[in-house]
């Protein structure tokens, strides 16, 4: 069953992350076959308050998938470096169908 990864991103430093960060990241992303479904700052809100900044929706073949992507030892340090980049709030849910 597929599941997603659901974050929204406020970038602060936006030349390390395009360099450092991102490559690194997708390689491992790939890895645990993610892929982004889709990627925008353009979120028309309807209802209740959402976190502001960048959207990444990211799916995966299964929660186990992508669980295995963000605890892989690899991407542990990208973590960190991420942290100093970026603020975000994310989420990773299956599809319950």
């Amino acid at each position: 069953m597929p599941a997603y990864m659901l974050t929204f991103v406020r970038v602060h430093d936006h030349e390390s992350h395009q360099k450092d960060y991102l490559p690194n990241a997708h390689a491992i992303l790939q890895k645990h076959g993610g892929k982004a479904l889709a990627v925008t700052e353009e979120i028309d809100v309807r209802e209740g308050v959402m976190p502001q900044g960048r959207v990444i929706l990211v799916e995966f073949p299964s929660k186990q998938a992508a669980e295995s992507f963000y605890n892989d030892p690899d991407y542990q340090p990208l973590k960190k470096l991420r942290s100093t980049l970026l603020d975000a709030d994310m989420a990773i849910f299956d599809s319950g169908f």
